[in-house]
């Protein structure tokens, strides 16, 4: 937990763009319901396809295998046919995972969606939106902050339990809004949550995510305590690891500035971010590391 002096700091320092742009060729909906339950995937696959045909793709699972296989199709056209997809997840969730609604269901993991939504983000050169729609679902999707690369560049999902018929207006009107001509992310989701009536649509950029994960990590990480462990644990290393002598080691000790250098800093997010490999995402995601860890060192003087 930070402090709120950590919290306003973390305010005050230079962030990313708030606002990346986004492209999207199309809708993967990946439906995981029971048999008793609204298809409000398939209506909504129909429903899309009726106004714009081929735009949708539409799988039915019956298994978190199948979902999995299903996001590695999606991957696999993405690299094959520069495909960009709107992934949509049609399905029952809990804080910890996605489930089918039944008793006693199989779990899928946000922690085993990590890898497979990093692949399809990574196919898109970080175009992905992520459409969680599962009641009770989108408090855990911070979860998916974990690098080194990012899951998705948004992700939109309901913020409280929602009944089928109106998840499916909501739905409904957010692609509606999002076949606009210069769709704004927000902007579509505060319709759906107008239309869908008693659920609002939480519409987050994993930039902001992501960048408030690191500064955390980084703000916690030069606290007097903990630099006092990591202190401990490098002459630890030092000793048993080398032949340095007592002396000498803490020589070394004492020409440590007690910060990660800000250039590591700056390769978590270039890799998370993608910029390492797409040189044009700095314009979309770039986060100057060395100014930020500038700012911070001087304030905390």
């Amino acid at each position: 937990m930070l402090t709120e002096a950590e919290r306003k700091l973390i305010s005050s320092l230079p962030g990313p763009p708030t606002v990346a742009q986004i492209r999207a060729t199309n809708v993967w909906i990946i439906e995981w319901l029971q048999d008793s339950d609204l298809r409000t995937g398939r209506l909504l696959h129909e429903w899309m396809n009726s106004r714009l045909p081929g735009w949708s793709a539409h799988s039915v699972c019956t298994t978190k295998q199948e979902v999995l296989q299903a996001i590695h199709r999606a991957t696999r056209q993405a690299q094959q046919n520069r495909m960009i997809p709107v992934l949509h997840l049609e399905t029952h969730g809990c804080r910890d995972g996605l489930d089918d609604g039944r008793e006693g269901a199989e779990l899928l993991t946000w922690g085993e969606l990590i890898g497979p939504l990093q692949a399809l983000n990574f196919a898109t050169r970080c175009n992905v939106i992520v459409f969680v729609a599962a009641c009770k679902g989108y408090a855990g999707i911070s979860a998916l902050t974990q690098g080194p690369r990012a899951p998705a560049v948004a992700l939109v999902g309901p913020d409280a339990d929602v009944m089928p018929r109106e998840l499916l207006d909501g739905t409904k009107e957010f692609y509606r809004r999002w076949m606009d001509e210069n769709p704004n992310l927000h902007d579509v989701a505060a319709s759906a949550s107008q239309q869908a009536g008693a659920v609002w649509f939480e519409a987050e950029s994993f930039t902001l995510f992501a960048y408030e994960a690191l500064m955390s990590h980084l703000l916690v990480s030069m606290r007097p305590a903990e630099q006092r462990q990591r202190y401990e644990r490098i002459r630890q290393l030092l000793l048993t690891q080398n032949d340095f002598s007592p002396e000498e080691v803490e020589c070394r000790l004492n020409q440590w500035s007690g910060m990660v250098p800000a250039t590591d800093w700056q390769r978590i997010w270039d890799e998370m971010f993608m910029i390492d490999v797409y040189p044009e995402n700095r314009t979309r995601f770039g986060l100057d590391m060395s100014e930020v860890t500038r700012l911070i060192a001087e304030r905390a003087k």
